[in-house]
């Protein structure tokens, strides 16, 4: 009973560690948006439908690389502030990291897990001016996270095929090939033989390399493609978690 309860636990711990594996190699798969609003305009977050908006930076301020030809000086300033300023306004000027945070939050809390969101860009809304006076931005990179996955399992040597529809890619979650001891419905053994566990290392990335970014992909489920994690008498099978983006 002991030893059943710690593999039982072992099991979920796998379970856990293998979802926390899945969601951030999603994350490093789907697309980043960008987004760049100058002062006093509003900024909109957009995410097509079945996804919603997951936040990976905000910054306010000015870039170098950037500041040239974004958010200039109005034509309301005098030419002699224009003048005096010209190299302030080519210059780098953020937020301090403590501000940059706040931001950061900020940004969260309107638009997080949102289809879609719009705030006003200024330094009341960010708490803070970098550089008074100067013209400046807010730019914000986003994610499009989906919130419905698909799931499809196939028998050892059967294929797996992965389509999404015109205009989408494929974005694989998570991937496993073996056989877990307490999945006894999944591909079943022939009667007699003992079930067990014994999965592949590296299943996710292999079907991520197979079919990141494309509209269709064919993964064989055999040992070719993933070597063998199991005895010779088991039968393997190959479950693939994935959504179109």
């Amino acid at each position: 009973m002991i030893l059943f309860l710690h593999e039982e636990i072992a099991m979920k711990v796998f379970e856990r560690l293998t979802k926390i594996q899945g969601q951030s190699l999603l994350a490093g798969t789907l697309k980043t948006y960008q987004r760049a609003a100058c002062d006093e305009e509003t900024m909109t977050l957009k995410c097509p439908p079945g996804t919603t908006i997951s936040v990976a930076l905000a910054r306010y301020g000015r870039a170098v690389a950037n500041g040239p030809g974004r958010c200039g000086i109005s034509s309301d300033v005098s030419s002699n502030f224009a003048i005096d300023h010209h190299q302030q306004t080519n210059d780098t000027c953020l937020l301090p990291d403590s501000l940059q945070y706040s931001l950061l939050q900020t940004v969260v809390e309107m638009c997080q897990k949102k289809r879609q969101c719009k705030f006003n860009t200024n330094p009341k809304t960010f708490q803070g001016d970098p550089c008074p006076g100067l013209p400046k931005y807010v730019e914000v990179a986003y994610k499009c996270s989906p919130y419905e996955f698909r799931s499809k399992v196939v028998c050892e040597n059967d294929v797996i095929n992965l389509t999404c529809h015109p205009g989408q890619r494929v974005a694989i979650f998570r991937a496993s090939f073996g056989r877990l001891e307490y999945e006894s419905l999944q591909c079943p053994q022939p009667h007699g033989l003992k079930n067990d566990t014994c999965m592949a290392t590296y299943a996710t990335e292999t079907v991520m390399q197979m079919c990141h970014g494309k509209r269709h992909c064919s993964i064989v489920a055999n040992s070719t493609t993933f070597n063998d994690p199991c005895r010779p008498d088991i039968r393997t099978y190959l479950t693939v978690v994935y959504t179109c983006d």
